[in-house]
C-alpha cells in the first residue's frame, strides 16, 4: 500500500492574544499599586504618631511621681498627689492618709472635644463610722444630692452630683475604726470644671 501525498495545507495564521492574559496583568500590577501606597500610608501614619506622641515622667518629692502621655489626639496624665483643695471634699480631721496605692488623680483629655479628671483618695481614722458620718453631714450639709446609710457593701455614702462634676464619700467601718475614700469626678468640656 503506497499512500498518496496530501496537497499542503495553507498556513495557518496565528491565533489572536488572549484579552484575559493582559486584564490579569492590569488586575495584578493595581492590586500591587494599592499594597504598596497602603504600605506607605501606614508608615507614614506611624511615624508621624511617633514625632508626635511624647512620654514624660516626673518623680516628683517622696517618689510620688506623674505620668504624661501626650498625643496628636489627646493627652492622659497620671499620678498619686491628690489633696483637699484638688478633691474638694473635706478630709476627717485626724484621719491619715493610706497607702499611695489607694491614691491617685487621672486626668484624660481628648483634643478640646472633653475632659475626664479622676481622684481618688483613702484615709483612716480610729473613730467610729458613726462620728464621721456626722462630720460629713454637718460639713457636705446641702449639696448632698443622694445619701445611702447602707449600701449592698454596708458603706455609708454621700453623693453631690452637679452639671460636669460628681463628689462621693464612701464611709466603711475596718479594724474598729472608719475607712474614708473620698472620690470626685470632672466631665466635660475642657475648663468647664
Amino acid at each position: 500500500m503506497s499512500v498518496s501525498p496530501q496537497p499542503p495545507r495553507p498556513p495557518v495564521a496565528p491565533a489572536p492574544p488572549r484579552t484575559g492574559s493582559h486584564l490579569l496583568m492590569i488586575v495584578l500590577l493595581l492590586l500591587a499599586l494599592i499594597v504598596a501606597v497602603s504600605l506607605a500610608s501606614v508608615w507614614l501614619g506611624l511615624r508621624f504618631l511617633a514625632r508626635g506622641v511624647g512620654v514624660s515622667v516626673d518623680h516628683g518629692p517622696a517618689g510620688k511621681g506623674q505620668v504624661s502621655i501626650k498625643t496628636p489626639v489627646g493627652s492622659l496624665e497620671v499620678g498619686k498627689d491628690v489633696d483637699e483643695s484638688r478633691l474638694g471634699l473635706p478630709i476627717y480631721p485626724g484621719a491619715q492618709r493610706m497607702k499611695d496605692q489607694d491614691s491617685a488623680n487621672l486626668s484624660l483629655s481628648f483634643g478640646g472635644e472633653a475632659d475626664l479628671r479622676l481622684l481618688v483618695a483613702t484615709f483612716e481614722t480610729p473613730d467610729p463610722l458613726e462620728k464621721v458620718r456626722d462630720f460629713y453631714k454637718q460639713r457636705l450639709g446641702g449639696d448632698v444630692t443622694q445619701f445611702v446609710e447602707k449600701d449592698r457593701e454596708g458603706k455609708t455614702v454621700f453623693e453631690i452630683k452637679r452639671t460636669g462634676q460628681e463628689r462621693v464619700v464612701a464611709l466603711e467601718t475596718r479594724s474598729g475604726g472608719t475607712r474614708i475614700a473620698l472620690v470626685r469626678v470632672n466631665h466635660g468640656p475642657p475648663g468647664a470644671n
